[in-house]
């Protein structure tokens, strides 16, 4: 009885695999027939010109703009968090589990802050990151030198934030381990939480590894597709493959070295 089950649910699977790997192909070459009658064979070139353009035109407003509202964000962040870890300290049973789940939450939205305003720092320069362009004019030169001055800023002041967030947990919580300038650092600040704490970081980091899995499988079919219609080379593909590769080769290995362990 449990063969026959086994059967049918593999059976239903590779049919499932088959007809998505049917319904993928028919949408992919009728997706293609209709670009290139709908938009013609130099889309493409014009679409990443025109926004490669857009986006070096932005590039220091652009990250001026994430500077000051992710300084902004953060402090008025940062305020709110001192504010609760000033007072869990005195705080009773109930108000304690409540003052304890608004120190996570600020810090979530803290470290969320801190990575926003690193990767749109990071597109943006990313636009004018051409030797091509930085030679084209010296007003292009200027314009680099000075997003580049100001991503130093933006980066050097997220790794302040960040220190910032680790001393004031250290304050409340003296049993909190670690060095934020070594390399140990996360090592050490996992052996100083207590078990409860260290259950919840290994629960978040098999659901993330779980979520990673997903979404690059989603990022490799958005670039092969991107390539396709828009020319942008097999690089990206290339590294969102390896990125997968590399994460599924350490999730191997640690759980072949943990079993050995136990």
């Amino acid at each position: 009885m449990k063969s026959d089950t086994k059967t049918r649910n593999t059976k239903k699977t590779i049919v499932r695999m088959l007809a998505a790997m049917l319904i993928g192909g028919v949408i992919g070459g009728v997706s293609t027939v209709v670009y290139e009658i709908v938009f013609g064979e130099d889309f493409s070139g014009r679409s990443l010109s025109l926004l490669t353009e857009v986006t070096r035109r932005l590039m220091v407003p652009g990250l001026l703009s994430v500077l000051v509202v992710s300084i902004a964000a953060y402090e008025i962040c940062f305020k709110k968090l001192r504010n609760v870890c000033d007072r869990i300290e005195d705080a009773e049973d109930e108000e304690f589990h409540r003052l304890d789940y608004e120190e996570e939450r600020y810090g979530a939205i803290l470290q969320c802050i801190n990575v926003v305003a690193q990767v749109l720092c990071i597109a943006l320069l990313g636009s004018g990151y051409s030797m091509r362009y930085i030679h084209d004019e010296r007003t292009s030169l200027v314009k680099f030198l000075t997003a580049c001055v100001l991503f130093l800023i933006c980066f050097f002041y997220c790794g302040m934030a960040q220190a910032r967030y680790v001393k004031l947990l250290q304050k409340v919580h003296p049993e909190k381990k670690g060095d934020i300038a070594s390399k140990d650092f996360h090592k050490q600040w996992l052996e100083s939480c207590d078990e409860a704490e260290k259950e919840a970081v290994y629960q978040s980091s098999y659901s993330t590894y779980i979520f990673s899995g997903k979404l690059i499988g989603i990022l490799l079919v958005v670039t092969m597709i991107a390539h396709l219609f828009f020319n942008t080379g097999v690089f990206a593909i290339v590294v969102v493959g390896v990125i997968y590769l590399c994460i599924t080769v350490k999730y191997c290995v640690s759980c072949v070295k943990l079993k050995n362990k136990s």
